[in-house]
């Protein structure tokens, strides 16, 4: 197979690298409104959108160094070129990573749509724990948006971006294990976690599986033990050779 002269993939190269600097989002003003500037992935041109309600005299954008466009008036937050559900243009403020807040609420707006309130949590004393999406204020520990029953947010913590534990209780997002034994608990994936006499995946007991030989397999949601073979918390019966291969003899 050739291979093309070096001088013709420089070219290519500053080519593409000339198309991406000049397709980028953001926001324009023009004749007295507000666009909303995004880059059409199917032939990479700059399409204009124009937003309403922006006040253009006070409009500005929101600087930060998230891969999204944020954008605010007198009147109005603006994510792209959407109003941003409730949030108040003079208070909006960010906390970290995609957390942000105003004074009566908190948002993730990491992921997509503009009602984006995280309810329950307080403004005042919210705060993320460390660069997960993680989150506590005084009374309550959230996971995402979701909020965890009874954790403790004086005494939790984020094990990674799955598991977090407070001091009586370990959580998988915002699923509790309840019956597990905290105390000789071990995380063996992002998905299954055991202890002395059980293994739970995510929050649900695995039934029949031998906590003391059993080991995650695969992206983590494939098992086995010393006998079996496990699916999420189903017990898919004795090892068979295929996944021997597959997943036990790699290892």
């Amino acid at each position: 197979m050739k291979t093309l002269p070096r001088n013709i993939i420089s070219i290519v190269y500053l080519i593409f690298v000339t198309l991406l600097s000049s397709c980028h989002s953001g926001y324009e003003k023009k004749d007295g409104e507000v666009y909303h500037k995004w880059v059409h992935g199917g032939n990479w041109t700059n399409e204009y959108t124009l937003i309403e309600e922006a006040d253009e005299e006070t409009f500005a954008t929101i600087e930060h160094d998230l891969n999204l466009d944020l954008g605010r008036d007198k009147n109005h937050v603006f994510k792209d070129a959407e109003v941003l559900v409730s949030a108040d243009p003079q208070t909006f403020e960010q906390v970290k990573n995609y957390f942000w807040k105003d004074k009566n609420h908190v948002f993730l707006i990491q992921f997509g749509g503009t009602e984006c309130i995280i309810d329950l949590a307080d403004p005042r004393s919210f705060q993320v724990i460390e660069n997960y999406l993680w989150s506590n204020d005084r009374k309550h520990v959230f996971h995402k948006f979701d909020l965890l029953d009874e954790a403790n947010p004086k005494e939790f913590t984020a094990v990674n971006e799955e598991w977090g534990k407070d001091d009586q209780f370990y959580y998988w997002n915002s699923l509790r294990v309840d019956s597990l034994d905290y105390s000789s608990a071990k995380i063996v994936s992002d998905y299954y976690i055991l202890d002395e006499a059980h293994v739970y995946f995510k929050n649900e007991l695995v039934k029949g599986a031998n906590p003391k030989t059993f080991k995650a397999d695969g992206v983590g949601w494939f098992g086995h033990d010393d006998k079996n073979m496990y699916y999420w918390a189903e017990n898919k019966g004795p090892i068979t050779e295929k996944y021997r291969q597959t997943y036990i003899d790699k290892k």
